[in-house]
């Protein structure tokens, strides 16, 4: 508890109480990496595990005549393949060139995947944490 006072310093009566209720999550770094493109569907990230991964992908080394499709994929029991559930394509210089990669929750596996498929083959930075 506090009490407000007045410029003077002479105590008003006024209390402030607060109270605030977090959730405690732990945040923890996956990967951070570079990926050099080589024209095949590469692996930006796969997790095993249970946790919510979220990351991003920067795109800002693509110019003109460039072509990047970003995959992400999910297994949901144990022993079966990657199901696709998003793919997105980015065509040429890329105004917001962060792409972000929303928070997915799994309880088995799950894989983000890059592929540049046309233009000259460029760096890619990337990032990945999970919370549990």
């Amino acid at each position: 508890m506090s009490h407000w006072r007045n410029g003077c310093g002479k105590d008003r009566g006024y209390t402030l109480s607060i109270s605030v209720t977090t959730s405690r999550k732990k945040i923890k770094l996956i990967k951070s990496g570079n990926l050099h493109a080589d024209g095949t569907e590469q692996s930006l990230i796969e997790f095993t595990g249970v946790s919510t991964v979220s990351g991003y992908v920067d795109l800002s080394e693509m110019t003109l005549g460039d072509t990047v499709v970003i995959r992400q994929y999910i297994k949901l029991v144990q022993g079966v393949d990657y199901q696709k559930y998003a793919q997105e394509t980015y065509i040429g210089q890329q105004q917001e060139p962060a792409v972000y990669i929303t928070p997915k929750k799994s309880d088995n596996a799950l894989k983000v995947t890059l592929q540049q498929t046309t233009g000259s083959l460029k760096n890619y930075d990337n990032n990945f944490i999970g919370e549990d």
